[in-house]
């Protein structure tokens, strides 16, 4: 059996545990927040929702119709976009701020690939900073200076 690392997030994530964020009833309901961020997003974006919706169809393999994404970013909650359709939506309209939307009630952030390697940096570089304090307080005990 392996041993899982149970810390998800360092002190560099400035996100808090899941847990700590306050809920209640509804809080979590993200449905209309979610259908406005994913209309501004088709809104913004150069292609017409017929285009919109050949594109998507063709990287989901399923068929979407202009008439489904009209009724996704419609307040009527008997029609959503599928979870599995979210990379789609990112790819063809190249935001992510549909997603956010999903992530923000919970205090999350969406990482863009421009911001991950900045993050993998900061992380290395946290580390090799508590490796040198490491290093030095071990010298320090063996009585090993430095010239």
């Amino acid at each position: 059996m392996s041993i899982r690392n149970k810390k998800l997030h360092t002190p560099l994530s400035n996100q808090g545990d899941l847990f700590d964020i306050p809920l209640m009833e509804g809080s979590l309901d993200v449905s209309l927040s979610f259908r406005a961020a994913l209309s501004r997003v088709f809104s913004k974006c150069q292609d017409s929702r017929y285009q919109l919706a050949a594109k998507l169809s063709e990287y989901t393999k399923r068929n979407i119709s202009k008439d489904s994404l009209d009724k996704y970013v419609s307040s009527n909650l008997d029609y959503a976009l599928r979870a599995e359709d979210l990379p789609a939506t990112i790819a063809v309209t190249g935001s992510l701020d549909h997603v956010q939307a999903l992530l923000d009630p919970v205090g999350c952030s969406v990482v863009t690939p421009e911001d991950s390697r900045l993050l993998k940096l900061a992380r290395l570089t946290q580390q090799r900073n508590h490796l040198s304090i490491e290093i030095a307080r071990l010298e320090n005990e063996i009585g090993i200076t430095k010239r």
